[in-house]
């Protein structure tokens, strides 16, 4: 999600932009350790799964779910500002939203905290995020809307690698671990199929919004929230929205090779505490 460019701290006029190699600047701008340390933390639960011992699956798939999704939408956050940076925008806060910390985010609460209470409340993987960007320092209106897309293609990136686990036989004699994978790819669709809506301020928009006139833009990002909100009520309280949406996720999970099912167990045995 890219946030109202009239909320960033940046303002056109300050010439805080990096001037050396582009490749180096995103390598070294990324933190590896906490990079590392949320794959190392989302494997540890993956081995717990792997065991797949009975008094374990509950621990084992709600941390490999949560850690998994967080990481996600730490990609997604990053997908957002690499592209910026290479389209232009080498500004102090963009560079920020290079190091995969959840923390460095203008708004922690809609990119890290709402989006897993979301899925914890009624397994709705709501895309969140806020990503501040220097737009007036991107170069046209194409790499605008590319920065838009990039956080939904991160998403499908992640997606991609967990249907290519699926699809070998790495997991085979596994079942807790597949399901856990099935749900979390699950998600991912979900993320994909809410961002790509042409509503503020989901990504979808932000893909149009450079074409439209700036006043109708700006005016339609500023009543961002309210659609955001909207949206949760929809999917929460009018069926045929809800079976829509997830009619089209497991469309698009057996098309990469999941079957739904399997994220239906691991569903169950995400939310153990309501059986």
């Amino acid at each position: 999600m890219i946030g109202n460019p009239r909320q960033s701290p940046y303002y056109p006029g300050m010439n805080n932009r990096y001037t050396g190699s582009v490749g180096q600047l995103i390598l070294r701008s990324i933190n590896w350790a906490i990079v590392a340390g949320l794959l190392l933390v989302f494997g540890f639960f993956g081995w717990i799964l792997w065991q797949n011992q009975p008094s374990t699956v509950a621990l084992g798939t709600v941390g490999f779910v949560l850690v998994g999704w967080i990481f996600s939408l730490c990609l997604h956050e990053f997908g957002h500002a690499v592209t910026a940076v290479l389209g232009g925008d080498t500004s102090p806060g963009t560079i920020r939203y290079l190091s995969f910390n959840p923390l460095h985010y203008v708004n922690p609460l809609l990119s890290i905290i709402m989006p897993v209470v979301f899925v914890l409340l009624g397994g709705i993987a709501l895309p969140g995020g806020a990503v501040y960007l220097r737009r007036d320092l991107v170069r046209n209106r194409a790499w605008q809307s590319a920065i838009s897309l990039a956080g939904p293609f991160g998403n499908l990136l992640f997606l991609l690698g967990l249907a290519l686990v699926m699809r070998t036989n790495l997991l085979n004699g596994h079942e807790s671990l597949q399901f856990a994978v099935a749900l979390l790819a699950f998600f991912q669709v979900m993320a994909i199929v809410l961002n790509l809506l042409p509503i503020p301020p989901l990504d979808g928009f932000g893909v149009i919004s450079p074409w439209l006139p700036r006043e109708f833009a700006q005016t339609a990002m500023s009543l961002g929230m309210y659609s955001f909100i909207l949206l949760f009520v929809l999917l929460w309280y009018v069926p045929i929205a809800n079976t829509m949406l997830f009619g089209a996720v497991d469309g698009i999970l057996l098309a990469v090779g999941i079957d739904p099912g399997l994220a239906q167990v691991g569903y169950y045995n995400l939310f153990f505490w309501r059986h």
